[in-house]
């Protein structure tokens, strides 16, 4: 994707995804992450591009709370959302997070 801003991670395990918004709310896997966005796996027709809402991830203790755009359908595997508005603290436990999926280890927390 020509105009990606972030390097995207694969999650090699099970990570629950719940989505809240547009009418709907559904728990999906995530399938990989960056600083950007994210795609996850669920039925591609779930929801709208350009759909918002909140996505919510469980990362340890602590759950990763971020409002999120639906921007691509991908066929198959799920929804690509882009990542637009996270607290401080949300932004640490994403940076936790894509520490964990890229290298298997954890800072903590």
């Amino acid at each position: 994707m020509p105009n990606r801003r972030g390097k995207r991670f694969r999650a090699a395990t099970k990570i629950p995804v719940g989505f809240i918004g547009a009418g709907t709310r559904f728990t999906a896997e995530l399938h990989d992450i960056s600083t950007s966005g994210c795609l996850i796996r669920c039925p591609d027709d779930q929801l709208a591009i350009g759909d918002a809402g909140r996505l919510g991830i469980q990362i340890g203790y602590e759950t990763m709370r971020v409002a999120v755009v639906a921007r691509r359908a991908i066929p198959g595997l799920g929804i690509a959302f882009e990542f637009s508005h996270m607290y401080p603290h949300d932004r640490e436990l994403l940076r936790r997070l894509i520490l964990w999926v890229s290298t298997g280890r954890s800072t903590g927390g």
